[in-house]
């Protein structure tokens, strides 16, 4: 997957730990809360990763993690995109 500058793939190991991370946060009332996600990116200098919504829609989610258990919504705070490449657009428009 190519990335933005600034972003770097995570290892499958790595995944699964930041996915269940993202489980501990989420609460009923967010937008991600019961949705099957995928941890595939983490910008490197934040807490900001990259999950893909594995619900069937194509959608991804940029979420800054709070490494809090049982946060309230809107916290973690989360960026949902229609694609891999409407968050891809997102990050160039960010960099300028």
């Amino acid at each position: 997957m190519n990335l933005p500058r600034g972003f770097t793939a995570i290892e499958s190991t790595a995944a699964r730990g930041l996915t269940a991370e993202l489980a501990r946060e989420l609460t009923a009332g967010h937008p991600l809360y019961g949705l099957p996600v995928a941890a595939v990116a983490r910008r490197i200098a934040q807490d900001d990763v990259l999950f893909e919504l594995l619900d069937g829609s194509g959608r991804f989610a940029e979420v800054h993690l709070t490494w809090t258990a049982n946060e309230r919504p809107p916290w973690p705070h989360a960026t949902v995109f229609e694609s891999r490449d409407a968050w891809i657009a997102f990050c160039d428009v960010e960099r300028h």
